[in-house]
């Protein structure tokens, strides 16, 4: 009996010094996004208990000790506690007057962690570093986590934009105050700073405006709408295009889509971000994209009535002083209401047409000297402006402001990739301004279109910029435009994982970013979105083209697009599920189908992708010895809006071009382009098309369809396959651009060759 109670105590005595051991990480099982300008990995850990204390040393350090305490309180159930007295365990604030705003430093140790910064900023990001160093269940209400250890690590950090942005659309399709504060969490999380509100535009307007009680009584409220139509359309066979039930409501007998914030739900917001130290910039457009103004105000047209042009809303007319006295009344409450720095006052995509028409308009053109509608869109900026700078505000607008001329403090954002000499304009001109390019950060993109890697690839400051130009970038932001995204659940599908590669950019030095890296630390960063229950975007299968042509049988191997994900597949044309076969090994196919592909990570699906695996039979070449390096081309401007329904007309114009691109004609909206020729296949064997296009573009070989980029849609690349005999093949390609930033590519691949451009001795016209 007393050898058996020595053997007890000892064996007590060994679970009590194992676990006083604190474990050591490795590189690889720690994963802060965005990247930390210096880490260094230390041997052990520092584990978290209900006892662990938080010492504060003045008032600025206590909103970032609270956020932890409350991380605590939510996963673990109790909270830590904060006092005010230096202790030499537990975790500690310190403040360090030399150090920038926004910067700290973190050191982890066995018995303490100390975070030290200047200004409240940098003690929050601390936090939230410290909070990625936690287990994810650090994310989850009443976690059964009981093991709260973080790596022994020193971190040393500090931004490199000031200005780290999202926006969100409310107006096309609106979201809840929950819903903002969640959204706020996820910025807080990845150090983003800034959160523009788009809050109104012509579907709809989303904020209260006292004086202008029609503002929201009507002008918040609208029947089904064109995109409404669209997403229900879509809703038919993917659920996460339903539009959220609780923007319903019956008014005057009537069910109205709709919703806006009061004032008081506003200030709500505002504090919420201060917490977070994210500032809220209201955007309230104008003079264009003004109709749920002059909806129910229609004395601020230049008609006395809403209504449309040929791509956008009839604006507020800048000929009649009641547009003046209107827009400034609102902007008092805007300016009162919000303490940042920044109102943004739209003004893009205006139709200038009803002021060419309008009397009034003209007047003040003649009267001010102006040279023509832009300038009188300037005249009313500048007129903003200076009301604004009364109320101690700055103007900021869309790049569209640089048109008519900027004044010396307006600050502008540029989102047009086809139009860089605003962007030149304004830094040349010391204007500051913020990058949001709509080809890479503008999120209600497929994904598809603007892909993961892409969003992190992109550099924000042109190469041919100076250091003096550089300054005036003040940073980046991506926009999340809701035409399309009516609820909160798509929008989290089309803001992640995307918005973590735009945190990165904006945050971590260009030096110090790595794609392969960012990947690798992406993989667990995933672990912390499920526990965050953010529906992420996962890619597609991949391994396949988009149309797979062969003669006897194809072999095709599909490729999972994340590590430790499951694929599964159909042939009956149905969309595949977990119930669905399993991709365990190559699939082979001796006759023509189609092939749906999905894959999971847990519960999370990736997007479908499709592939049409034909059998062909070889196409025979034409008699033909066209000049060979040129290709015939027409183009139309204003005569199709997609290139499906491109037609050549009777009597087509052709000119003789040498390359398939989108030359002559850019920054022209609306253009579309037919090219015929020929192609010369070297030798017999199956050949790979591909076309790469802003907006739609279809390529045929004869009268075979090989590659389908069809529909409106940022550059996408798109491919297919057919099987050709040695000779001359006739080739048409058609293109269309909607938006005036036109590229066009084409490519093709011979039988075991490399991937060239279509163009030189492979074509002929």
């Amino acid at each position: 009996m007393k050898n058996l109670s020595s053997l007890l105590m000892l064996l007590l005595i060994l679970n009590s010094c194992e676990s006083t051991k604190t474990r050591s990480f490795t590189e690889g099982e720690i994963s802060i996004v965005p990247k930390p300008s210096e880490m260094v990995i230390k041997e052990g850990s520092f584990r978290f208990t209900e006892d662990s204390k938080i010492s504060v040393e003045n008032d600025t350090q206590k909103p970032a000790a609270k956020y932890l305490s409350d991380l605590f309180e939510n996963a673990a159930g109790y909270p830590l506690s904060i006092i005010d007295t230096r202790e030499e365990r537990g975790i500690v604030l310190l403040n360090d007057d030399a150090m920038a705003s926004e910067a700290y430093t973190l050191e982890v140790t066995p018995k303490k962690i100390t975070i030290k910064a200047s200004d409240p900023a940098g003690y929050f990001y601390g936090v939230q570093t410290l909070r990625q160093l936690l287990p994810p269940s650090i994310e989850t209400k009443n976690s059964d986590e009981q093991n709260w250890v973080v790596p022994s690590i020193k971190i040393k950090d500090t931004p490199r934009f000031a200005w780290r942005g999202m926006h969100m659309d409310f107006s096309r399709h609106f979201f809840s105050l929950d819903e903002v504060k969640t959204f706020l969490d996820y910025m807080a999380l990845y150090k983003l700073n800034t959160y523009h509100m788009h809050l109104t535009d012509d579907q709809g307007w989303r904020i209260e405006i006292k004086k202008y009680p029609l503002l929201t009584e009507k002008g918040a409220w609208r029947v089904e709408s064109s995109h409404d139509i669209a997403c229900n359309e879509l809703a038919k066979t993917d659920p996460s295009y339903i539009i959220d039930e609780q923007h319903y409501h019956n008014r005057d007998g009537q069910k109205m889509y709709g919703g806006f914030f009061t004032q008081d739900e506003i200030k709500e917001i505002i504090a919420y971000a201060a917490e977070r130290q994210i500032e809220v910039i209201p955007e309230i457009d104008m003079p264009g994209h003004f109709k749920s103004a002059i909806d129910n105000y229609p004395y601020l047209s230049c008609t006395d009535e809403a209504g449309w042009g040929e791509l956008f809303s009839t604006p507020a007319c800048l000929g009649k002083e009641t547009t003046y006295e209107f827009t400034k009344n609102i902007l008092s409450e805007i300016a009162e209401l919000f303490p940042s720095e920044y109102i943004h006052i739209g003004g893009d995509e205006v139709n200038i047409q009803s002021w060419k028409e309008c009397p009034l308009c003209q007047k003040v053109i003649k009267d001010n000297n102006l040279k023509d509608e832009h300038e009188l869109q300037s005249f009313f900026n500048r007129e903003i402006e200076v009301f604004l700078k009364s109320k101690g505000k700055r103007l900021m607008g869309w790049d569209e402001i640089v048109e008519g001329g900027l004044s010396e403090d307006a600050t502008m954002m540029w989102w047009r990739n086809w139009a860089p000499t605003m962007r030149d304009i304004s830094a040349n001109n010391g204007n500051d301004m913020v990058l949001t390019p709509c080809f890479e950060y503008y999120f209600d993109a497929q994904h598809d279109v603007t892909p993961f890697e892409k969003v992190y690839n992109y550099e924000p400051i042109p190469e041919e910029f100076t250091k003096q130009q550089a300054k005036h970038i003040l940073g980046i932001q991506a926009n999340l435009w809701s035409e399309m995204i009516p609820n909160f659940k798509r929008l989290q599908y089309m803001a992640f994982p995307r918005m973590l590669a735009l945190a990165e950019t904006a945050w971590t030095s260009k030096d110090d970013k790595d794609h392969e890296d960012f990947e690798k630390r992406m993989l667990l960063q995933y672990d912390r979105l499920d526990a965050l229950d953010i529906k992420y975007h996962i890619p597609a299968v991949s391994g396949f083209k988009d149309k797979v042509a062969f003669l006897d049988k194809a072999i095709v191997e599909l490729q999972a697009p994340l590590e430790g994900m499951e694929v599964y597949y159909t042939t009956d044309g149905s969309v595949p599920t977990k119930q669905s076969n399993k991709y365990t090994e190559p699939l082979e196919f001796t006759e023509t189908i189609t092939l749906n592909t999905i894959a999971y990570r847990g519960d999370i699906d990736s997007d479908m992708r499709s592939a049409i695996i034909e059998k062909q039979t070889y196409l025979e070449p034409v008699e033909i010895s066209p000049n060979v390096g040129s290709i015939k081309r027409w183009a139309g401007v204003k005569q199709f809006s997609v290139v499906d329904d491109i037609v050549l007309p009777n009597k087509a114009m052709f000119t003789s071009v040498n390359n398939i691109d989108f030359t002559d004609h850019d920054g022209k909206e609306h253009v579309s382009m037919v090219f015929k020729g020929y192609f010369y296949a070297e030798e017999d064997g199956l050949f790979e098309f591909a076309t790469k296009s802003d907006d739609g573009s279809l390529l045929y070989i004869g009268d075979k369809f090989v590659v389908d980029n069809g529909g409106n849609h940022s550059a996408m690349e798109k491919n297919g396959m057919v099987a050709l005999k040695k000779g001359w093949h006739p080739l048409t390609i058609k293109y269309h651009e909607a938006t005036g930033g036109g590229s066009l590519t084409v490519w093709y691949t011979a039988p075991n060759g490399e991937k060239k451009v279509l163009n030189g001795p492979a074509i002929g016209g």
